[in-house]
């Protein structure tokens, strides 16, 4: 009977300590998996936020890429405008209005060199943070958007660069270098009266009004291209 009760006592024993047992490392399997879990949770959460941060300066930099596109196509379509009026009174330019004359006549001699900014988007892909975004669309429109922007910018310079060319045809004629340096051309209405005896002069303005046929439109569907990708942005990371 001793006997008995001794084993019995034992029984007892062991299958609690195993119960025991079994219940801890339950317990601490759940807590592993829990932090594992909880961990990878707040990496996800700590991504997501980096990913939209970078997007929002991604889109600071498009929005400023796109008022200067905006820029240069108002400033295209401005010379263009100018080069027409200028050719209207070539043969009599008396004719033409002195204020029109002093606001067109500068601008076949301007340059501008509009700078191309890609900051935000080399430091997204630098920083890998662009294989992050779950939405690969966007991914793939963002990097679309700007080749986008770049050919916009290309498409400026190759006016500027044809326009002066142009510009420097005419001012490389002996005739034009020596009315320049003796001060003989000093209103904008004797310069034109004088360039447009030359036929680079004409040649020049009749470049600059047809380099781009349809200024407003070629920059049109660049700005929509980008206000397409800027309301996919705001869809997507509200």
């Amino acid at each position: 009977m001793k006997t008995n009760l001794i084993e019995k006592v034992k029984r007892m024993s062991t299958e609690y300590r195993f119960g025991d047992f079994f219940r801890n490392f339950i317990a601490v399997v759940l807590g592993i998996v829990i932090t594992f879990a909880g961990s990878d949770l707040i990496e996800e959460r700590k991504i997501r936020n980096e990913v939209k941060d970078a997007l929002s300066l991604v889109k600071d930099e498009i929005l400023l890429n796109r008022e200067t596109i905006e820029e240069l196509m108002e400033q295209e379509l401005f010379e263009q405008r100018g080069a027409c009026y200028l050719l209207q009174y070539k043969d009599s330019i008396d004719k033409a209005s002195p204020d029109s004359i002093e606001k067109y006549g500068y601008s076949p001699f301007q340059s501008f060199n509009p700078i191309y900014i890609d900051d935000a988007m080399e430091m997204l892909k630098s920083s890998s943070l662009i294989s992050a975004i779950e939405n690969k669309k966007l991914a793939t429109r963002i990097i679309q958007t700007y080749n986008t922007i770049k050919t916009a910018y290309g498409s400026f310079g190759a006016f500027m660069d044809i326009k002066l060319k142009c510009i420097e045809k005419l001012t490389d004629r002996a005739e034009v270098r020596e009315a320049l340096a003796k001060n003989k051309l000093r209103t904008k209405m004797q310069e034109w009266n004088f360039y447009f005896t030359i036929p680079e002069g004409v040649q020049a303005v009749q470049q600059i009004s047809y380099i781009h046929s349809y200024p407003r439109k070629m920059y049109g569907r660049y700005m929509e291209q980008i206000d397409e990708t800027l309301a996919a942005i705001d869809e997507v990371y509200k």
